[in-house]
């Protein structure tokens, strides 16, 4: 059940993180299992554009802003695929930069360049979450990433519903 309640789901960041790489980061978990869980951070900007890293790049991705996924494999580049239409999951991995290419010149989709990855071994997440170290939210993706970058993380606070600065401060940072 912990499975099916993490997977697709957005988490934030609790307040209670101070500091470090997840402070204050929105996540989209794309997989959660029995062999761990993987997922892509939302919200923190790379210094790059696309057409920076990949000089070959389509024309349709070139001028896409790219995201610091995560802190794991961030020498490997992911192209995520969100459409309204998807069918579940609203955000799939990109086979190939030509299903990513042909992605992003459909208007009713959007890709998003990303950097590496967050990751986390086989139950490490939900003690996270048990501590309390991250919220796990039902905010829309496609919605989310209609906010401007710097703006995410107080819109996905917003949809919770409660002020999570009442849950404490702690300088409790995950593994």
């Amino acid at each position: 059940m912990t499975e099916q309640a993490i997977t697709h789901s957005i988490l934030l960041a609790s307040p209670r993180m101070l500091g470090g790489f997840f402070a204050e980061t929105v996540i989209f978990i794309l997989e959660n299992n029995n062999e761990g869980s993987f997922g892509f951070v939302l919200n923190r900007p790379a210094e790059a554009r696309l057409s920076d890293l990949m000089h070959d790049a389509p024309e349709p991705l070139q001028g896409s802003a790219v995201l610091l996924g995560g802190p794991v494999q961030i020498d490997h580049l992911f192209f995520l695929i969100v459409g309204a239409d998807e069918p579940p999951p609203p955000m799939r991995i990109a086979e190939d930069i030509s299903a990513a290419n042909r992605a992003a010149e459909d208007p009713c989709q959007q890709v998003l360049a990303v950097l590496g990855y967050a990751g986390w071994s086989p139950k490490q997440l939900e003690s996270e979450i048990q501590a309390d170290d991250w919220l796990v939210t039902n905010a829309n993706p496609v919605a989310l990433l209609q906010a401007p970058i710097p703006e995410r993380y107080a819109f996905v606070k917003q949809q919770l519903g409660f002020d999570p600065t009442l849950l404490g401060q702690s300088q409790g940072l995950p593994q």
